[in-house]
């Protein structure tokens, strides 16, 4: 891998991470505790669905394998030279789903960009959105649960220090 390659894998890691840990670490806690799970999970909804929509454009635009997807399609879709990629490719095919919602749960624009049938395919189609739609439903609900989870048990926690301390 060329320093070119690296860098821009390094900067579109970098880039996701951050806007990723902004949102789900940062603002999701903060909104949910403000506005309770309905509407702040709705609140949280529609900003996720803005964002990860820019990033999936900005992705589209550039054309470029800044996140190593590409390598990836190109293990799992071409005939391969040696048992070692044939066996790696396999255990990747074979992991698809759960790989999905790992990654749904962790970032939907990154599940979409990993479901992507073929090497090179910069542009959203049909099944593309579909896997979209259902990323976005397992990372909101997920993160709006997990979240509600964290501060129900903080609040019970604090009460319960409260008591017993104060």
């Amino acid at each position: 891998m060329n320093l070119q390659k690296f860098a821009e894998r390094i900067v579109g890691w970098t880039t996701v991470t951050t806007v990723s840990v902004t949102i789900d670490d940062l603002l999701w806690p903060v909104v949910i505790v403000w506005q309770g799970p309905i509407v702040g999970g709705i609140i949280m909804t529609f900003l996720a669905l803005f964002v990860n929509l820019a990033l999936i454009w900005a992705y589209d635009k550039l054309k470029r394998d800044v996140l190593a997807f590409e390598a990836l399609h190109e293990l799992t879709e071409q005939k391969h030279k040696g048992f070692g990629k044939w066996l790696l490719a396999k255990f990747i095919k074979v992991g698809r789903v759960p790989a999905f919602i790992a990654i749904s749960f962790y970032d939907p624009f990154l599940s979409v960009i990993y479901m992507r049938k073929g090497v090179g395919n910069y542009k959203m189609e049909k099944r593309d959105w579909c896997y979209f739609c259902l990323a976005m439903f397992i990372a909101c609900v997920g993160w709006t649960f997990w979240w509600q989870i964290v501060i129900t048990v903080s609040k019970a926690l604090w009460s319960l220090g409260s008591s017993m301390f104060g």
